[in-house]
């Protein structure tokens, strides 16, 4: 017996705007990126893109199951050329061919977007309130390795919480960080120093190209 095709459904698009464009973002965290994200749809983002953060319930983040969340939203509405799905994952100690392969999908859809930051997600935070340039060596080597210390979780997390007074994974002020995005977009394409590599090989993050396209800059 031959089943028929489920009809996919329009996404309900800006009243009013001629050209809007979806911007949909599916991440490894559960709360870090979504804190974040939906911050900057409600302050940074242009008025001819429409933000949507899709929430995970599961515990699930390997970056296969952030590319299903987002091959389920295709999959349920029609997507527009010029719409954009981004992934949003760390490099953690994922192995390179699970990295590797989810990477090679996001080529062969020009809709989708493979953005990674290395180590993690919270060095897109960080180069909201630093120049990691001006590390010592040794704290550049933790920041690229971040080390799990005993009683303060990740070494990005313990330095984040110095620098913000307060952070945990789903408890966060983004205000905080958001008057600062210029910077760290300046801060973080000057670390891509091999844009055409599928994601940072050295310590990097390549939010900052999804940060533009939110603001359409």
């Amino acid at each position: 017996m031959v089943t028929a095709m489920r009809q996919r459904k329009d996404f309900q698009r800006i009243e009013g705007v001629k050209s809007s464009r979806l911007i949909v973002i599916a991440a490894e965290g559960r709360a870090t990126e979504n804190i974040y994200f939906e911050a900057m749809r409600q302050e940074l983002c242009a008025t001819n893109v429409q933000l949507v953060v899709l929430n995970r319930e599961d515990d699930n983040s390997n970056p296969a199951n952030v590319h299903r969340q987002i091959k389920d939203f295709m999959d349920e509405y029609n997507i527009l050329d010029d719409d954009q799905l981004w992934i949003v994952i760390d490099r953690d100690d994922w192995k390179e061919k699970m990295l590797a392969d989810i990477a090679q999908l996001c080529q062969q859809n020009s809709n989708l977007r493979f953005c990674m930051s290395n180590p993690c997600f919270e060095l897109w935070l960080i180069l909201h309130l630093e120049d990691i340039e001006d590390y010592s060596e040794e704290d550049k080597k933790n920041l690229f390795e971040n080390p799990r210390l005993s009683t303060h979780g990740t070494w990005t997390k313990y330095h984040l919480r110095k620098l913000m007074g307060h952070y945990q994974e789903s408890d966060y002020d983004p205000s905080i960080l958001l008057p600062h995005v210029e910077e760290a977009i300046c801060r973080a394409e000057k670390l891509d120093i091999n844009p055409k590599d599928r994601w940072p090989q050295t310590t990097g993050t390549r939010v900052y190209l999804l940060a533009k396209s939110i603001m359409d800059r």
